[in-house]
Formats: C-alpha cells, structure tokens, sequence
C-alpha cells in the first residue's frame, strides 16, 4: 500500500510541476504545489505507520483486552504492560 500511496503522490506532484511550469508560476502557485507536497509527504507517513502495525491497539497479555498502546495498566485487569512493547500478540 505504501508503494501505491508513494506512485500516486509522485504522479500528482509531477502532473501539478508540470502544469506550473506550462501555465507559469506565480506566488499562489508556489505556495499551493508546497501545500500540495506537504499533504503528500503526510499521505505517504500515514500509510507507511499503518502498515508497520504500530496504529492499532495492543492486546493485554493478561486478560487479552485491547488496550492504548500508551497505556502503563490494561483497563481491564490492571496488569502492567510492558514499556518498551505493549503488544503481547508479537
């Protein structure tokens, strides 16, 4: 998917710098190709952490309830989750 998300932000980039560059630029033109950017760059974070399994939540070892990832005690069964990884499926 990241793939995907990166092809697809290189191609709008490349089709709104290409545009820019027949039309001509002006000042709203550079401001809205770097909005245009820095939406893209956040596209493509976004589906690079969604894949990499760290923006769900965690399962408590304990008790198996989903719990925050931030979370020092499971709401369920008040067992400690670890600091360093509070996911106890992987």
């Amino acid at each position: 998917m990241t793939a995907a998300v990166s092809v697809l932000v290189g191609a709008g980039l490349l089709a709104a710098l290409a545009a820019g560059l027949g039309g001509g630029f002006d000042a709203v033109a550079i401001v809205l190709f770097a909005a245009l950017a820095a939406v893209g760059a956040l596209g493509i974070a976004v589906a690079r952490r969604s894949t990499g399994g760290g923006a769900g939540p965690a399962r408590c070892a304990g008790c198996g309830g989903l719990v925050s990832r931030a979370a020092p005690l499971c709401k369920h069964c008040g067992a400690p989750l670890p600091a360093g990884r509070r996911d106890a499926r992987s």
